[in-house]
Order: structure tokens, then C-alpha cells, then sequence
């Protein structure tokens, strides 16, 4: 005998129902009728918050609003959105001009002005404006991309119109719509409960409250507000307001008048703290420069101004004045670039940081690696007692929602019955309990013409049968089948439940009670049937899974389908068939389950908590940057656990909200262009970074040895012209052909340091060799000392010019220089820039043609020897970079070829490679920087366009300004936010 455990969740309950009949009854008095949407019945507030809607609006709820009604309603209440707040073209032009190190450039310019040096001046204010235009220019267009970025996520919602259910964009939702809400949307406007489940609802957006509530309920009425997030249930609501009249619409859009927010990422923040370093240490050696050149050469005595402006010349050398421009211009056309080739949106610019270092993947299996097309194999139903395959496949059906467009087993079972002619004529749907992902089941309420009524439950097999199977859960009806204690009737279906996992196929159970499960004491539940369901692996999934692999990103497969399932699928995808059943993890001690996580191929029969596990001790244990792929609200704890969450096509909101990556195309095949993409962006910032430094090294070190050795000081008007030239020619690194490579791009500030200061200290030496041998053996007209003519100027000027610029190929390069080719507005860049140095040191300062030559022929040499020991050095410094991959095309593979053996020591060595990219604990939880925008707030470690991006893409990051700290999450975590209105793509 099964029993019917009452739902424990509230000690009112009685009451609730009672309510919830009354509201039922309600409806059931207006059926085919109207709704009128002005109700003032106090009974149905929501903390006070009376439901308003226009008397002139009214809904049958039967067929929804008309288009007519729509139209009118648009034109009335206009759409569901609220203003974003644009950043002013004059606020852009201004703020390029503020921050740190254009205020070491403006400061060099006052005491130009100050010490009378116009010519100086005017140079110095060219830098500045050549600077401001360009990164004015360079921010627009970044912004307008990420502009588009954002339009490309558009949210979709579920609604009844003219008398079909169609889906929408949110921001089309009016006042009066009928809304099908169900686990893992984001309310998307301010609704009132109509019908269906009893809705557990996460309202932490807006009250910080951790504990979800129950809609509808006497504590919190029937009213849902925007910006909440449906854990649980289905049910049909009606929209009452949109917009700024939501309760969260009004307090966004009074925020937004206020403030906005930027994100910066831990990367960013580390490179500008090194350039600080470097300043600061460069302002040293000019105060250094300055006394030597004033005491011991008798600079203050010959001139003043000259030796202020010779050391104030170095100084601005050393600024690397242009390197936050390049910095950011990479970060947002590479996420541009990505969205727009490889369908594949970034919700936050630091997100490609970590999509740089992933090095495991872990995937779900069901319409990810598989198509989620689903087929009933209706010939190959096993029945239980007393019920026939077609009965199975009818009671299927009518416990399946027509509404659910977007729920792929609910759509393969219309399909099946649809393709059998059965018909249900005469039964109605009359109440329904929607999936939990906790539950794994649904309940549906049905009855026919003579009011007899039946409940039907379809869901995962072990469910079905005893619903207390993996342990207890909260579900308004428990029970075990009849029949449960026969140990040949169990045996004869888990045994069929086997074989059809062995298989491959998924499996559905059914069963039912003749009656109201609810209104019985003892309820008889009866097996009714197993449906085998076949989902194949996509046609890219095992290309793809090898191309991952051949960049060193392991892939672990987690799925809530049976082991068997998850092996077959394993096996035909070419992963390995390492699997562990969830219960296995959650069972094994603490060492014990570490191992189990890091050397299995993946997981089956999972719950939400085993995924965040999962997740978290790869990421916190291993120190692996992990990604996570998921498309339901059970996903939703799990993507913000990773350090890459990413919603896969289809994804609910909840997981959207929660991804760093949002996926447009079905598959896993994006993620792996985003990785060589996001591999691409950091390798020409890092490029650019370890190139800047080492260059300010050059110019400073070099420039002040020579004034300490001799006096001999070059024109600060070249100098400054120097600055200018190397800072204008280095833009097009943003656009550079980087190559990815097959290791990660772990962003580690203290290797970038030491690269740079290879390339820093190596060229200053072998330029201070040069150059002080040639004064010293009289060579090549170079007189150091009290002939330090216009020539010897001259030749060190222009030798710098060349050193500086060609060592960008070197550095940009993962290995030898010729082994990658770089963009061709790069190379015409620094020829030019090259050109137009030679050209100023000939006319400028009388550099002979022969001596130019014997410059340039010194510096190939030392440039192909620098490049060659560059290789060595980097292996010696544990930076190799892995490598090159020349092309985005996956990998061919044929998986019948590849043996366990041979899998196993492909992962062996992916492994070696995880943990040398694997983080220290301090780096594992990254926090960004959250900052409040304003024109002061300059360029300096921030990301002037950001504001724009976060305050239009998707989620979090539009509506992180429009809440109170009270509603950011205990465990946020980096640039984990909330769930918000924003996330569904009306704000």
C-alpha cells in the first residue's frame, strides 16, 4: 500500500489551500470569460502592494490578449524597458585626459610651458591630443560593438495571444498578458498568480532574502514582483505593470540618473600596478638624471632649462601612455569579434580572462554534446501490468504541457503520440505540479467528461518507482508503486531500464492512480510503463571534443541520465568511460571523492548540489580554472560556482544570469572557438604589456647611462617626438593576427615582469655595448663627450627608434619570430614609423646614410639573437606557450580508431599541463573591481567603455547599480551578481 505524505512546507497550509480553491473558484465562475484586471480585493495583496491594472484593459484568459488589445496597450504603456543611461560623447572625449598617466603627460607640458619651452610644449600637447583623439575614436567604436553584443541577447517568454501560446520578447509584454512562467525564468514584469503550481520563487534580487518563497500563499498573496527568479512549478500569471512602474523598474530608473558602475578585472589591475612600478621607478631615475646632469656635468650652470627638459624628456619616454587604450580596445573588440564569428556572448569583459586559462571543461550531456531531439521509440515501450504500449504512450501525453515549446522530452512525446493518431478527446488537464529538478518528476490532474479524474506522474525511473529513492524529498505526494515489495516484478523493469540504457537511450517512467492522488489517504500508484527516448550525439560533438583536447581543455561529461547512458555516449564521442554515478561521489570520503572528481571522464545520475561540487573541487583543491556549461535553473549554482560559467542555447534565465559566457549556437562547438579567441585577446595584451615595459626599460636606462657616463644628453624635442612616433605606431597591436596556442593563457603579472625585463635589460645592454664601444674606438663619427655633436645624437636617436619598434615582432611571437606572421597594418606601422625616424635623424640631426646602415645591420643581428634565447627563456621561466594553432577548423577524428589506452595517455599528458596552469589559492577567487563612474574617473585601471557594455548585455551586470548591497548574494564572488530584471533583456 502507498501512502500520501502531506506537504510540510507551511503550518497554515490548510488555510493556503483554502485561498487557493477560493481564487480557483474565482476563475472557474469567469471561465471563457473575462478578467478584470482592476481587482481591489485587499485579500490579494503582496506585502500591501495592491494589483492596478487600466480598467480599459481586460483579458480572456482562454485566448489572451487580442493584437488589437496589444497595439492599444503599447500605445498607452509603451514597451517593457526603461532608459539606459548613455555616456555623453563630451564625457568620452574628456575623460581621456584623466587618470594617472595623462596627468604625468599634463604636468610635463605645465613645466614646459613654465620653463618657456614652446616648442617642447606644442610636442607635448600633441602627444596628449594624438592620444585623446584615438582613444576617443577606439572607445566609440568599442562601445558600439559591444552595443551590438548586447542586441544579439534578446530573452524570450512564453505567452497566450489571440488564442495560441507563442513566444515573445520580453520587452513586447504589456499590461494584461498571459504569461506561462516555469522553472528557471526570470520574471520578466510585475505579474499576479493566476493558475497551476504552487510557485517556489527566489527573491533575493530585491529582498536579499537567501530562503525562496511560496506564490501563491496567505504570508505573501499572490503577487510576483519583476526581477525574481522561478525556482520550481509552473503556473499562469497575468502581467500587471512593466517598466519603470514595476516596483524594481522605478528604483532602477531613479538609479540610473545617478550613477553607473565599471568592472574591472584582476589582469587589468595587475598590469596597471606594474606600470605604476615602473613609472615610479623611471621618475626616480629622471630625479637621478637630473642631478648628475646639473652637478656633476654643470647642467645648472650652463643651463637649467635644458637639464630640466632633458630629464623631463626621459620621463615621458618612459610613460607608456597609450598601453590602457590598447588594453581595453583588445578586451572589446575580441568580445565583439567573438560574439560575432564564434556566436558566443561574453556577459562581462573580465569573463575573458578566465575563458583564456580554462583547462577543464565540464559539459552536460543533453543537448550539448547530444541534439536533445528527442525520439520515442514507441515499438520498443515496455508496459507494465495490465497496460499496453499504447496506453503508456496516452497517459505519456497526458501528463505532458503543449505549452512548453522549449521542453524537449514534453515535445518528443506530442511528436510520438501526434505521429500514432491517438487522440485524448474528452480528457481536460486540470491542475498540474511542473518539473523540479530536485523531484525529477511531474504530476499531472486529469479528468474526463463524467468528472472521473485520474492523477498521472511521469519522471526519472528510480522516481517513479519509490519517489523517496536517492533520498527523501519535499513533494507534495510520496509514494512507492504497487507491487514495489515483488521483487520479480521490480527486477523484470529495472533489468528492461538497464538494457535500454546499455543502449544509449534515455528513459521515462510512467505511472498513475485512478483518482485525486490528493484528496486519497492511500492512493494505489500503478506502473504504467518505460519509454525509451533516443537523443544521438551531435555530428561536431567528437571533432569538437578532440580539438578541445588537442588545446589542452579537458572535458568531463555530467549528466542526470543512467551510467550506462552516460558511457554509451561517452564512447561514441570519444571521451573516456570513466564514469561515476553521482551517489558514488556524494558516499566516498573526502580524498576519496578529490580523486574520484579529478580522474574520472565524467558523472551520471547527478543532483544540482553534486554539480557545484563537482565544480568547486576542481576550481578550489586542483586550482584548475573550470568551466561549466548548463541551461537550467539546477544548473544556475554550479555555472556561478565555475570561473567560467556557460548557458548553453536555449538556457533559462536563471542560467544566463548566472553564466560568464552565453552560448547562441546549439553544441559545444562555440565554446571552442571562444577559447582560441579569448586565447587570440591575451596574447596580443600580454604581447603588448611585455613590449611597453621592456621598451620605457630601453629608453630610460639607456638615455640615463649615457647622460651618467658622459653628459651627453639627446634632444628632448626628440625625445618627445620618440614617445610620440612609438605610441602611435603600436595602436594596431589591438588588431593584430595573434595565434592561439595550445596552453592556457594564465595571466600571472610576475612572469610578464620578468619577460620584460629580458627584453628590457638584454636590448639596453647590447645598445650601452654599441654605442659606448664606438665612442670609445672612435668609430662611426660617435663622440660621447665634449663633442657630443648633433650626429652622435643623431645615431643614438635613431637607434633607439629601430630597437624599440622591431622588437614587437619578437615579443608578439609564442615561438620563433618567422614562425608567425603578423597583421599587416602592424607591419606597415613600424616601417613607417621606422622611415619617418630615419628620415628626422638624416635632416634633423646629420646622420650619414652609412651610418644608419651599420645601425640597422647591428639591430637584425641582435634582434634574431635576442628572439632565438627568447625561446630558451621562456622554457626556463615555465612560459612556454604551447603550440601555435593555426587554424579555428576542428580536429577530424575518427573514434572507433582511438583505444582506452590510448585515450588515457592523451589525458595523462593534458594533465601535466593542467597543473602547471593550475593557480595558487590566493588566485582561484578572483574579486574585480567595481567602480563608480564619473569624468574624474579616468583610464588608469578602469575601462572607460565598460559602462555602456554593463549597463546593456545581459544581466548582471546592466542592473549591478540598481540594487541595494543588502541584495548582492553571501557568496558572491568576482563579478557574481543577482538574478534582475535586466537579465531577461527588457532593461
Amino acid at each position: 500500500m502507498t501512502t500520501v505524505q502531506q506537504h510540510q512546507e507551511d503550518a497554515d497550509l490548510v488555510v493556503q489551500e483554502q485561498q487557493i480553491q477560493e481564487e480557483k473558484n474565482k476563475q472557474q465562475d469567469i471561465e471563457s470569460g473575462v478578467v478584470n484586471n482592476n481587482d481591489d480585493d485587499d485579500d490579494n495583496n503582496n506585502n500591501g502592494s495592491a494589483l492596478v491594472i487600466d480598467d480599459n484593459i481586460k483579458t480572456d484568459i482562454s485566448t489572451g490578449l487580442t493584437t488589437d488589445q496589444v497595439n492599444k496597450a503599447i500605445e498607452t504603456y509603451g514597451t517593457n524597458e526603461i532608459p539606459v543611461k548613455i555616456t555623453p560623447f563630451y564625457v568620452l572625449f574628456l575623460r581621456q585626459f584623466t587618470g594617472f598617466l595623462p596627468f604625468l603627460i599634463e604636468i610635463a607640458a605645465i613645466i614646459s610651458l613654465a620653463v618657456q619651452d614652446y616648442v617642447d610644449f606644442g610636442i607635448i600637447a600633441g602627444i596628449l591630443l594624438v592620444n585623446g583623439l584615438l582613444g576617443f575614436r577606439e572607445e566609440y567604436h568599442a562601445r558600439k560593438s559591444l552595443e551590438e553584443i548586447s542586441n544579439a541577447v534578446v530573452s524570450e517568454i512564453t505567452v497566450r495571444r489571440n488564442g495560441n501560446m507563442i513566444s515573445i520578447p520580453t520587452t513586447m509584454l504589456v499590461p494584461g498578458d498571459i504569461v506561462l512562467l516555469v522553472g528557471g525564468n526570470m520574471v520578466p514584469a510585475d505579474v499576479v498568480w493566476l493558475s497551476g503550481d504552487r510557485m517556489k520563487i527566489d527573491t533575493a534580487a530585491l529582498t536579499g532574502e537567501p530562503i525562496p518563497r511560496t506564490y501563491p500563499s496567505e504570508e505573501y498573496g499572490y503577487n510576483i514582483l519583476c526581477g525574481t527568479t522561478v525556482l520550481s512549478g509552473e503556473a499562469y500569471v497575468q502581467v500587471s505593470a512593466i517598466g519603470t512602474v514595476t516596483e524594481i523598474g522605478k528604483a532602477q530608473a531613479d538609479l540610473l540618473k545617478d550613477k553607473t558602475v565599471r568592472i574591472v578585472s584582476v589582469f587589468q589591475t595587475k598590469v596597471m600596478i606594474i606600470v605604476q612600478v615602473l613609472v615610479s621607478c623611471c621618475f626616480a631615475m629622471v630625479i637621478a638624471v637630473l642631478m648628475v646632469e646639473g652637478t656633476v656635468h654643470d647642467g645648472f650652470t650652463l643651463s637649467v632649462k635644458q637639464t630640466i627638459l632633458d630629464a623631463l624628456s626621459i620621463l615621458i619616454a618612459s610613460i607608456p601612455v597609450a598601453l590602457p587604450l590598447v588594453l581595453q580596445v583588445n578586451l572589446a573588440l575580441g568580445a565583439a569579434f567573438m560574439a560575432k564569428n564564434y556566436h558566443a556572448i561574453v556577459t562581462s569583459i573580465p569573463a575573458l580572462q578566465d575563458i583564456a586559462s580554462m583547462s577543464i571543461l565540464c559539459s552536460d550531456k543533453t543537448g550539448t554534446l547530444t541534439t536533445a531531439n528527442m525520439t520515442v521509440i514507441y515499438d520498443q515501450i515496455y508496459s507494465g501490468r495490465n497496460f499496453t504500449a499504447e496506453e503508456a504512450l496516452i497517459y505519456a501525453r497526458l501528463c505532458s504541457n503543449p505549452d512548453k515549446k522549449d521542453d524537449p522530452i514534453d515535445q518528443s512525446i506530442i511528436r510520438a503520440f501526434d505521429s500514432c493518431n491517438f487522440s485524448i478527446k474528452g480528457y481536460e488537464q486540470y491542475d498540474f505540479i511542473g518539473f523540479d529538478p530536485v523531484v525529477k518528476r511531474v504530476i499531472s490532474f486529469v479528468r474526463n467528461g463524467d468528472n472521473v479524474k485520474m492523477t498521472i506522474a511521469k519522471g526519472l525511473p528510480a522516481k517513479i518507482l519509490d519517489t523517496s529513492a536517492g533520498g527523501h524529498d519535499d513533494h507534495e505526494l510520496q509514494w512507492k508503486i504497487d507491487g514495489y515489495n515483488d521483487k520479480f516484478f521490480m527486477a523484470g523493469i529495472t533489468q528492461k531500464d538497464k538494457k535500454f540504457s546499455v543502449k544509449g537511450y534515455k528513459t521515462l517512467a510512467i505511472a498513475m492512480v485512478d483518482g485525486d492522488a490528493r484528496e486519497m489517504e492511500n492512493p494505489v500508484w500503478k506502473f504504467v510503463g518505460l519509454l525509451p527516448m533516443l537523443d544521438p550525439p551531435r555530428e561536431d560533438t567528437a571533432a569538437t571534443i578532440a580539438s578541445l583536447h588537442h588545446a589542452n581543455v579537458s572535458v568531463k561529461m555530467i549528466t542526470g541520465d543512467h551510467v550506462n547512458i552516460g558511457k554509451e555516449t561517452a564512447r561514441l564521442i570519444g571521451l573516456g568511460t570513466n564514469i561515476h554515478a553521482g551517489e558514488e561521489v556524494r558516499n566516498a570520503q573526502s580524498q576519496e571523492k578529490k580523486d574520484f572528481i579529478w580522474e574520472s571522464d565524467g558523472f551520471a545520475s547527478v543532483l544540482p548540489s553534486d554539480k557545484r561540487e563537482i565544480v568547486l573541487v576542481l576550481k578550489e583543491y586542483f586550482g584548475v580554472v573550470t568551466g561549466m556549461t548548463g541551461d537550467g535553473v539546477n544548473d544556475a549554482a554550479a555555472l556561478s560556482a565555475a570561473q567560467v560559467g556557460i548557458a548553453v542555447e536555449g538556457a533559462t534565465d536563471a542560467a544566463k544570469n548566472a553564466a560568464d559566457l552565453i552560448l547562441t549556437l546549439p553544441g559545444l562547438s562555440p565554446i571552442y572557438g571562444a577559447i582560441l579567441e579569448s586565447r587570440r585577446i591575451f596574447a596580443r595584451i600580454k604581447a603588448y604589456v611585455v613590449y611597453r615595459v621592456a621598451a620605457s626599460i630601453i629608453l630610460s636606462i639607456t638615455l640615463s647611462v649615457i647622460i651618467f657616463a658622459s653628459g651627453c644628453a639627446v634632444d628632448s624635442l626628440l625625445v618627445i617626438i620618440l614617445a610620440l612616433l612609438n605610441d602611435i605606431s603600436m595602436i594596431p597591436v589591438a588588431y593584430d593576427k595573434a595565434l592561439a596556442t595550445t596552453k592556457p593563457q594564465i595571466p600571472r603579472a610576475g612572469k610578464l615582469i620578468i619577460q620584460s625585463l629580458y627584453f628590457g635589460l638584454v636590448h639596453t645592454a647590447l645598445a650601452l655595448i654599441f654605442i659606448i664601444s664606438l665612442n670609445h674606438h672612435g668609430g662611426r663619427d660617435v663622440n660621447l663627450n665634449e663633442q657630443c655633436d648633433s650626429q652622435t645624437k643623431g645615431f643614438i636617436w635613431f637607434y633607439l627608434v629601430l630597437v624599440t619598434e622591431i622588437s614587437i615582432f619578437s615579443v608578439r611571437s609564442p615561438s620563433y619570430f618567422w614562425k608567425s606572421v603578423p597583421s599587416t597594418i602592424l607591419m606597415v606601422s613600424v616601417i613607417s614609423t621606422c622611415i619617418i625616424g630615419a628620415l628626422i635623424a638624416v635632416f634633423a640631426s646629420d646622420l650619414k646614410v652609412s651610418n644608419m646602415g651599420y645601425i640597422i645591420a647591428y639591430n637584425v643581428g641582435i634582434f634574431i639573437l635576442v628572439d632565438l634565447v627568447k625561446v630558451q627563456f621562456r622554457n626556463l621561466i615555465h612560459e612556454d606557450p604551447g603550440d601555435p594553432i593555426y587554424t579555428d577548423d576542428l580536429i577530424e577524428v575518427v573514434v572507433e580508431e582511438k583505444t582506452e589506452m590510448t585515450m588515457y595517455a592523451e589525458k595523462q599528458q593534458r594533465y601535466r599541463v593542467h597543473n602547471e596552469s593550475a593557480l595558487g589559492k590566493d588566485e582561484v577567487n578572483h574579486q574585480v573591481h567595481i567602480r563608480q563612474d564619473s569624468i574624474f574617473s579616468g583610464f588608469f585601471g578602469d575601462i572607460p567603455f565598460s559602462d555602456g557594455f554593463l549597463n546593456q548585455s545581459y544581466g548582471r551586470q546592466r542592473a549591478f547599480s540598481s540594487l541595494p548591497r543588502t541584495a548582492l548574494p553571501h557568496d558572491a564572488r568576482r563579478r557574481r551578481t543577482v538574478s534582475t530584471p535586466a537579465s531577461i533583456g527588457f532593461y
